[in-house]
């Protein structure tokens, strides 16, 4: 069955990480997420503060807990680099070895890209070919290192007016365009829900393409059970399917930050 994962990102921002990480495996999560290794999420915005990937991986090993994955490449944090603009990919390449590396100290080999935002000018056909040029510069470091990059698609209606690739149909022709199992798709069902909707039917018929998958509330971005989807639903059709990876809880706490995670692990589990 699929495993839940926790972003840590929205939950407990007044206490330093290895504290967070402390409080959600007792609740019975073993496995997390984060965001950027240089930012901080301290309720309110992004601070400039890089992660102690030490303290981290000494976390991990003292409680038992995997880290899946982190962001790459977002334009809030980590590595601000367009897929879509060609003077980027430079700085992508350059990046790559150093975040994967960083990922190895905590056992990470998945690694979240969103597209960039839209550029001023670029048709969106041109947009989509730079996307699949770049990801496929990326593929050859990705694959000596094992390791996988998970690209994200994003609702422009609501949370990224900006953001370029909004369309997961349009995300996995890029990714049968690439051709490599190193990168897949991180299908977001909050995000995807408002763009597209249709998600049974997607699940089903791509995926092979899914690396791993995010769930909050719609609308709202809040809990799970607060919204119009069925996720109790939802992740027993994953569990069907064969899915064997992660849905991470990505979602703004309405309550008690303990008692929603609470709440909610016992809405996914039945």
């Amino acid at each position: 069955m699929a495993k839940i994962a926790v972003c840590i990102e929205p939950f407990f921002p007044d206490l330093p990480y290895p504290e967070r990480l402390e409080r959600i495996r007792k609740l019975g999560f073993r496995h997390y997420e984060f965001w950027f290794l240089d930012k901080r999420f301290d309720g309110q915005r992004l601070v400039d503060e890089r992660k102690n990937l030490e303290e981290l991986a000494e976390c991990n090993a003292r409680l038992g807990l995997t880290c899946t994955d982190f962001v790459f490449n977002h334009p809030d944090g980590g590595v601000v680099a367009s897929l879509i603009d060609p003077s980027d990919r430079a700085r992508l390449l350059d990046s790559l070895e150093g975040v994967i590396e960083a990922g190895r100290k905590l056992g990470v080999r998945s690694f979240i890209s969103g597209s960039g935002n839209k550029v001023p000018g670029l048709r969106p056909e041109k947009a989509v070919e730079n996307m699949v040029e770049s990801l496929k510069a990326c593929v050859p470091v990705l694959e000596k290192h094992g390791a996988g990059l998970l690209l994200e698609p994003w609702n422009t209606r609501v949370d990224h007016p900006n953001n370029f690739l909004d369309d997961p149909r349009l995300a996995v022709e890029v990714l049968k365009a690439v051709g490599s199992p190193a990168v897949k798709l991180l299908y977001d069902i909050y995000h995807m829900q408002i763009m597209a909707g249709d998600i049974t039917s997607f699940i089903r018929q791509n995926l092979v393409h899914l690396g791993h998958f995010h769930a909050a509330g719609v609308p709202g971005r809040h809990e799970p059970d607060s919204g119009e989807l069925a996720y109790p639903f939802l992740l027993r059709e994953l569990d069907r399917l064969g899915y064997q990876g992660c849905v991470g809880l990505e979602y703004w706490p309405t309550v008690d930050h303990a008692a929603s995670l609470k709440q909610t692990k016992k809405y996914l589990e039945g």
